[in-house]
């Protein structure tokens, strides 16, 4: 393998507000992405906040029905948009090219169009916080509510949606290519990290998945504004159909979410353990296999929106069937734990959480994917506390851990382990208290959605349960925050603290502005990611 930069030069985050603003260097953009989606994070978990504490007591507490609609709205769509698939855009940027021996991506103008793109679409999300342009149709957009005036401005929610859609196509197209074309020598997709391999599976199924949801979205700004009567049960129109279409795409984003998340899980518990993955072959099949069957699952949403009895069948046998490829993952990482030497740092912390987490959601999903059991919890509680043990915390655990886990890449610096430690158990506190509670309350018969609730004590209690909860969510959350601040003046991190052989860490920490000293770049024929034999000294530890 070719020897990596070495020498004085400016690290990337060394620039000027011009440069940043201009800049096509896929690093600088991935950092953009980053603090923009993480900003959008904060905003959208205090919504989260304000609604559970409304919930936390029968009657009116601090909203009126119309600002709790347009909260449920911002905290939906804004988490799954802005933090749950925005923020692997960070990710994809940051690491790929230099996952794969690149010196940037295929198309870097093109990136640099994709992020402004998703700059309009946040800019516009904040016109939203005006109380006479607030979005309140819930992030789903379901007619015939979207289709309503009350609903608030619904071309605003379709220009969001082109826009982020536009941003999302764009880095697609960029990633798949720089991937496909642009690998070093030696680096074929068979030996490409997990991690690469999550980010364009999820990427795959964005760009099959988008147009519908796209082609939804706009139907509905006809119906609003031009009169046409796509969705209009009163005119002929179909408003299940737009469910169709919206689920099309939307049920498969969970796994544009999830995925990702299981390349980190995949390359913290190798390295941690100081052991090549278990059955790679079989996990990277698992991976494509599940982007796939994403697609033939969408109707278990709409079980009781009346459909013929086949297509529940199908749909349920199909959901249940995606659980097989799910369980060959947690099968693997358990054999790579197996005998390994283990280090229970932050990010292996972080992800083991994140499996945890995605299990208590897998498998309450389960029953879920079964008609006779979801008719009877749809619209509940329940199935909200089901989601968020998926799309809250498995995926936030999972990208919290693969900041962790490449910071010293990122910044040249290590962490404060004490503070990401603190943060991980107030995490798993809080949420499971606060999930849990709400598939309790769900179970026994709350409905989603809702503002106000009958004074049932079991629900009081456990709604004053589930609000404690969110708070120490909140606090560990912020905790992590400072922890990222705090070690930008951390010690030195070395060019491999965790002793890995992936190409990212045969560089300097931070990657110099081209990656790496020579191209192309070319790796042994024996080359692996998941080596680890005469492992060097370690060159910094976190503190």
């Amino acid at each position: 393998m070719q020897e990596a930069l070495t020498g004085s030069y400016t690290p990337w985050y060394r620039a000027s507000i011009k440069e940043w603003i201009l800049t096509t260097d896929h690093k600088k953009i991935a950092v953009l992405y980053g603090l923009t989606s993480l900003l959008f994070f904060s905003v959208a978990g205090l919504m989260g906040l304000v609604v559970g504490f409304e919930l936390s007591i029968p009657g009116i507490q601090l909203v009126n029905a119309d600002t709790y609609n347009y909260l449920l709205t911002g905290h939906g769509a804004v988490m799954l948009l802005w933090w749950a698939i925005a923020f692997w855009s960070a990710f994809s940027n940051f690491l790929i090219p230099i996952l794969i021996g690149a010196r940037d991506v295929a198309f870097p103008r093109l990136n640099q169009l994709s992020y402004w793109f998703f700059v309009s679409a946040s800019i516009l999300v904040l016109i939203t916080l005006i109380p006479s342009q607030n979005i309140k149709m819930m992030w789903t957009g379901y007619p015939p509510f979207a289709l309503h005036e009350t609903a608030g401005p619904t071309a605003l929610y379709v220009l969001i949606v082109i826009l982020v859609a536009g941003s999302t196509l764009g880095t697609g197209v960029n990633f798949i290519t720089t991937v496909l074309r642009m690998r070093a020598k030696g680096v074929t997709l068979g030996k490409a990290n997990l991690i690469t391999h999550g980010l364009i599976a999820s990427i795959v199924v964005q760009l099959i998945g988008v147009p519908a949801f796209v082609g939804s979205v706009i139907m509905l700004f006809l119906d609003r504004y031009i009169g046409t009567e796509f969705f209009s049960s009163a005119s002929g129109g179909d408003p299940v159909m737009y469910q169709h279409l919206f689920w099309f795409y939307s049920h498969p984003a969970v796994y544009v979410m999830i995925l990702p998340a299981f390349g980190v899980y995949s390359e913290v518990i190798s390295t941690m353990s100081q052991k090549p993955i278990f059955g790679r072959a079989s996990m990277v099949y698992a991976l494509w296999a599940i982007a796939l069957l994403g697609f033939l699952v969408w109707a278990h949403h709409m079980f009781t929106a009346g459909m013929p009895h086949w297509l529940r069948i199908f749909m349920s046998f199909t959901t249940v069937l995606i659980g097989v490829p799910t369980g060959i993952k947690i099968f693997n990482w358990v054999g790579t734990l197996h005998k390994g030497a283990i280090r229970f740092n932050t990010p292996m912390l972080f992800t083991l959480g994140g499996i945890f987490m995605f299990l208590i959601g897998g498998l309450t999903g389960i029953p879920l994917a079964l008609p006779a059991f979801n008719i009877n919890v749809h619209d509940s509680a329940f199935v909200v506390g089901h989601f968020h043990y998926v799309l809250g915390m498995a995926v936030t655990l999972g990208a919290f851990s693969g900041v962790y886990y490449w910071y010293p890449k990122f910044t040249g610096h290590m962490y404060p382990e004490k503070l990401g430690k603190i943060s991980f158990w107030l995490i798993m506190f809080g949420s499971n208290v606060l999930y849990f509670t709400m598939m309790m309350v769900g179970i026994d018969g709350m409905p989603r959605r809702y503002v106000d609730y009958p004074p049932i004590d079991r629900w009081i209690t456990l709604n004053t349960i589930s609000t404690f909860g969110s708070f120490f969510l909140a606090a560990g959350i912020l905790v992590t925050f400072i922890a990222w601040v705090k070690g930008l003046k951390g010690p030195a991190a070395g060019r491999n603290p965790w002793h890995s052989s992936s190409l990212e860490w045969t560089i300097p920490s931070p990657p110099p502005p081209q990656n790496f000293s020579s191209f192309p770049v070319e790796v042994d024929d024996d080359w692996s990611p998941y080596i680890y034999t005469e492992l060097p000294e370690r060159t910094a530890e976190p503190s």
